[in-house]
């Protein structure tokens, strides 16, 4: 028997939203957007992906797959038919194969700061520098956090969420995602979805998260895309919870009122 997921919901509304963290954080990297989401049209599905807080102790192979099942298998069991979801990051590129996995299930995809379905690649040396990251090195964590927000923030900030990056993962999960978002590419499969999608992006990110990459990747293959820029680092959840809610519920509207 599948296990399912660890999660938890807000608000009661008619449409579902389904979230998804990134490689850095359980769904607690949302928690500074609760405040701001609409609860009373919305419902909110905050999941932990396998290896990661609530789900920390349920083992797998961490692939785009899998976790798409693992979605479902959600949806399934709180008798939720279609449903928006949205990713962060590694997790975009599993919101983007979700479709192929569930036909006619997705409404709309929102990519916040997104890995895109051809993945990102790195050469062999720093894959192997981020595989000994994973094992718990607080130090090259930490920078990561720094290079992933062009060091605009003091040090805390960046100890903190390496911290609980450690806290709230284990060792397996955070090395297998890793290979997943660098080493997959789905694009080949989604190119020419015609599912409405919102590409958020943060003016301080990383240059692999930057507007233009992603107007050449992901917004190259949705179709019905559209590509807006936070003034924020790679956790806009974090660095700008207001101004990202609002644009979330701008565009949710926009699908679900049309």
């Amino acid at each position: 028997m599948q296990q399912t997921l660890g999660h938890t919901t807000l608000g009661n509304g008619p449409e579902t939203i389904f979230l998804l963290h990134d490689w850095f954080s359980d769904q607690s990297s949302y928690d500074n957007l609760r405040p701001y989401l609409n609860t009373g049209f919305y419902k909110f599905v905050f999941i932990d992906l396998r290896g990661y807080g609530l789900s920390r102790s349920i083992y797998g192979s961490c692939t785009l797959e899998e976790a798409s099942k693992d979605i479902v298998v959600i949806a399934d069991k709180l008798n939720i038919g279609q449903f928006h979801i949205v990713g962060h990051s590694m997790s975009c590129q599993i919101a983007q194969y979700l479709p192929i996995e569930a036909p006619g299930r997705v409404k709309s995809i929102a990519a916040i700061c997104p890995v895109p379905a051809c993945g990102n690649p790195v050469p062999d040396d720093v894959m192997q520098h981020l595989e000994s990251v994973t094992k718990g090195d607080m130090i090259n964590g930490k920078a990561i956090v720094h290079f992933m927000t062009q060091k605009r923030y003091h040090d805390w900030f960046a100890e903190r969420k390496t911290l609980n990056w450690f806290s709230c993962s284990s060792p397996q999960a955070r090395a297998a995602y890793l290979h997943m978002f660098c080493e997959t590419d789905v694009s080949n499969l989604v190119q020419g979805l015609d599912i409405p999608m919102l590409v958020i992006c943060g003016d301080y990110d990383a240059p692999a998260h930057s507007a233009q990459r992603l107007q050449q990747t992901i917004c190259q293959d949705f179709k019905k895309s559209q590509l807006v820029c936070l003034p924020s680092g790679h956790y806009p959840m974090e660095e700008t919870p207001v101004i990202l809610a609002a644009t979330l519920e701008q565009f949710w509207n926009s699908v679900t009122l049309s």
